[in-house]
């Protein structure tokens, strides 16, 4: 299939629907063409908080790879004295935006005389969060989408950027009124790409690998709300007294399928405010995070480093299942990640716990051949997480795996020294990629001579068991994340 070439990674992104320098798709009464003038300004901070102008804002920070949007989201909402309705709508904007930015960019290419990665990258996200509401949010009237944008581009472009945005938006609402709005495309790989709003080379290469069914069901489960999930600290309670007090709260709670110390809890608000949190009888993790402490098997007084620890749920499960007389490393390369680490240990009472800042490439010699258990959490493309991280598909590139992949190997070859003879070593990311799961775990294997696999079967529930013996899962599979995970051992 010739697959449609993504973007610069810089967020000058044409989107998967045009080749750089081809023609645009006609449109039928096409918005005026910007005029060829100097870039305007990137948009100042206004004067009066506007959800729609700093959802804008922080779209253009977005474009970074590194960004985060809750990082962002949060920050805006500390430093902006909005009313709880617009905190909501800057909100919506933002994370809508990104989950429908395929869908937005498709209409929006029909309409403009210039490619998206032509544009100024404020003016390209103030027309993504118009069409946003344009196009997917009924409750919000297109005229006052459009009055809004024209403020926006006027506050912060010249007379040409207003004529622009105003002529793309207002020609996409007479489309839509006269249900003329331009098809999808045939090919079902593209127009997959574009109804759940992921890059065509993430839809191509999950339907290569998994097939139709399967693709369509993970893509689409990336775009549904995650439930919150809390995973009940066995030291300090019952899994049952927790949903019970819960329950008398009046929450909506309901146990996990496959994890026995989940609890997913419906419209739960301000988790920092439910009975329990601040006695740390609870801690909030995915359920599938929660399989993989199942699958280390790990006993109590076993010693054990988590290489790649932050931001700590694992962790705190790992230190949970050894007791007070096992003991626990814990790296990670970025000093301020075990600050959140140390919240997350206080506030649950753990303190078997060692922990330093160390990238897990240049392991501690003193520790080798001496640990039970090493997990490997890795850096990944975080595909399984899409749902929670939706900025996530847009800035992970294909051609960024290959070393994505590198890392995860020698990763894993660096950790593996400090096992000792017997020693259990599991690998896990969250992604559902084949070359980051599997492809990682042949390649260790033909590495590490002096290392065997063992399947999963026996130490988690078979529902999460691939035939190959690995740890699966797939995002929206009983409300939980995607994430694959490998159980491997030396050999005595």
């Amino acid at each position: 299939m010739d697959v449609l070439p993504q973007g610069p990674a810089d967020g000058g992104d044409p989107g998967p629907f045009a080749r750089p320098g081809a023609p645009l798709p006609p449109a039928s009464a096409p918005a005026p063409a910007m005029p060829d003038a100097a870039p305007s300004p990137a948009p100042a901070p206004p004067a009066k908080p506007d959800p729609r102008d700093e959802a804008c804002a922080v779209l253009v920070r977005l474009d970074s790879p590194e960004a985060r949007a809750r990082e962002l989201l949060d920050e805006s909402l500390r430093h902006w004295a909005f009313t709880p309705e617009d905190a909501a709508l800057l909100q919506e904007l933002v994370h809508g935006t990104l989950r429908r930015r395929a869908l937005v960019d498709w209409h929006l290419s029909h309409v403009s005389h210039r490619p998206l990665d032509a544009l100024s990258p404020w003016v390209r996200a103030l027309l993504r969060l118009s069409l946003y509401q344009i196009l997917c949010l009924d409750r919000i009237p297109a005229a006052a989408a459009v009055d809004s944008a024209c403020d926006i581009a006027r506050r912060h472009g010249h007379d040409g950027v207003v004529k622009f945005v105003n002529g793309c938006l207002r020609e996409v609402c007479r489309q839509k009124a006269e249900d003329k709005l331009p098809p999808l495309p045939a090919h079902p790989v593209l127009r997959l790409a574009i109804e759940s709003s992921h890059p065509v080379w993430m839809a191509e290469r999950l339907t290569d690998s998994f097939g139709w069914e399967r693709a369509a069901q993970a893509l689409n489960a990336s775009n549904q709300p995650a439930p919150l999930t809390l995973r009940v600290n066995p030291h300090r309670a019952r899994r049952d007294e927790v949903a019970s007090r819960l329950h008398g709260a009046g929450f909506h709670v309901e146990p996990c399928r496959h994890s026995p110390w989940g609890l997913k809890v419906r419209e739960a608000g301000d988790t920092r405010r439910l009975p329990g949190f601040l006695d740390g009888d609870f801690h909030v993790q995915d359920e599938s995070a929660q399989l993989v402490g199942l699958l280390m098997g790990l006993q109590a007084g076993w010693q054990v480093a988590d290489v790649c620890a932050a931001p700590g749920g694992k962790l705190a499960l790992i230190a949970e299942l050894l007791g007070r007389q096992g003991k626990l490393w814990a790296f990670d390369r970025k000093a301020g990640s075990l600050e959140k680490i140390h919240a997350t240990l206080r506030r649950q009472g753990l303190n078997n716990i060692h922990a330093e800042t160390r990238d897990a490439l240049f392991p501690r010699e003193d520790l080798f051949g001496s640990l039970d258990a090493v997990l490997v959490d890795a850096p990944c493309s975080a595909l399984g997480v899409l749902r929670r991280r939706a900025e996530a598909r847009w800035q992970v590139r294909p051609e960024s795996l290959p070393s994505m992949v590198d890392r995860q190997t020698r990763l894993l070859l660096a950790s593996a020294q400090y096992l000792k003879p017997g020693g259990v070593l599991v690998y896990t990311v969250s992604s559902f990629d084949e070359d980051e799961g599997e492809g990682v775990v042949a390649r260790f294997l033909e590495r590490a001579p002096g290392f065997v696999f063992e399947r999963a079967a026996g130490l988690v529930p078979h529902e999460v068991c691939t035939r190959d013996g690995f740890l699966r899962c797939w995002p929206g599979q009983d409300g939980m994340d995607g994430a694959f995970a490998a159980r491997l051992r030396r050999l005595p």
